[in-house]
């Protein structure tokens, strides 16, 4: 049988769902896109009471079942929702895709929401695993360890009940990294890695968490908790999306760089393919200029896409006058406006007959 893991993912997320301990009541999605969801959410639990979409990035879908009420808004304002009101708070696959003021508020609404002993469901990709093997999601702000969410949860005032893993990664006895999207034949069995999974979550590639509310969240805390987790974890977590085309990558003094050639004509950086909301932004590259001197057509661009380069945001050509004379770093900023929600964003380097060093990332800095 031909292994499908998008399809393998969907059936072990659905098996999770059925195995929620018994509620009734009202529901919250925090994050929700088309009917089928809500379908699907109904079969696995069998619930058919209210059912509140909270959305704010996705057209309201036609055909929605009677039961379900949308609200387009972010997750982390629920201001249409009253307090104690709701039974179980319901984030699949969400929480890695929003900012650090959007997960803090996410976390005390939901606790606001959430009537005492309410139940909040959460599934996410773990950054444990995901990042040293390379995966990339492109709507994908920061991905949380298990370790993190469990914290962000008792500082919010929640207390774990169940915490399990979805497809195996790491295999327990080797210790030896597998892929993510396949099942080798020379690696653990598929049913190995879901089994094994279930009950080894820091391994997984999917943590998935009930958690009951218990108590007052300490809000101070689970924003500075929030910000510090951004601040530590954040630029490495964007960092490493950055891969190059021409050029060789090195390090350098504790700084990742691509070192070109005149010969070498093409993108020598490009990445990290990470979502940003509306707002005003500079994408700041650094340069070194290095050997031999400059020929008088070299070319260096700079621009900020998305979708796949189909959308340009921003762009600036380096020629010779910006570029000879110099051989120390020398930051180009590339200034870009996002009207909306932005997802896959991506900053690339262009190089033609540019001899130096670049810098191996790019910072996106808001501008006020």
């Amino acid at each position: 049988m031909t292994f499908n893991f998008n399809e393998m993912i969907h059936a072990e997320r659905s098996d999770c769902l059925r195995s929620l301990p018994p509620f009734s009541g009202t529901v919250l999605s925090a994050g929700c896109a088309g009917a089928w969801y809500f379908d699907w959410f109904a079969e696995c639990t069998q619930h058919r009471g209210r059912h509140i979409g909270l959305e704010l990035y996705s057209p309201k879908p036609e055909g929605l079942p009677s039961n379900v009420e949308w609200i387009a808004n972010s997750v982390e304002r629920m201001e249409a929702v009253p307090d104690a009101s709701v039974d179980l708070v319901f984030s699949g696959q969400n929480v890695e895709h929003v900012s650090a003021n959007s997960l803090s508020g996410f976390f005390l609404e939901a606790s606001r929401v959430l009537k005492q002993q309410g139940l909040l469901v959460i599934d996410s990709p773990n950054r444990a695993v995901t990042q040293p093997l390379g995966y990339v999601q492109p709507e994908h702000t920061l991905e949380l360890t298990v370790d993190e969410v469990t914290q962000l949860l008792s500082l919010a005032g929640f207390e774990t009940v169940d915490v399990r893993g979805i497809w195996l990664v790491i295999d327990p006895i080797t210790h030896r990294r597998m892929q993510i999207g396949s099942s080798e034949a020379h690696e653990m069995s598929t049913a190995e890695r879901q089994t094994g999974a279930r009950f080894d979550p820091a391994r997984s590639f999917i943590w998935w968490v009930n958690a009951r509310k218990k108590r007052p969240p300490d809000a101070a805390a689970v924003r500075q908790f929030v910000d510090g987790l951004f601040f530590k974890q954040y630029p490495g977590f964007v960092s490493c999306r950055f891969e190059n085309i021409v050029g060789r990558k090195r390090w350098d003094w504790g700084a990742s760089m691509v070192q070109v050639e005149p010969s070498d004509a093409g993108y020598a950086l490009y990445g990290p393919y990470v979502p940003l909301i509306a707002g005003n932004y500079s994408a700041s590259f650094a340069l070194r200029p290095e050997g031999r001197p400059l020929a008088p057509d070299v070319e260096v661009i700079l621009d900020v896409v998305s979708a796949v380069g189909a959308a340009t945001h921003g762009r600036r050509v380096l020629t010779y006058a910006d570029l000879a004379g110099r051989s120390d770093w020398v930051h180009f900023q590339v200034p870009f406006t996002l009207g909306d929600y932005t997802p896959q964003l991506e900053a690339r380097c262009h190089v033609r007959g540019f001899a130096g060093s670049i810098l191996g990332h790019v910072d996106l800095l808001p501008l006020r």
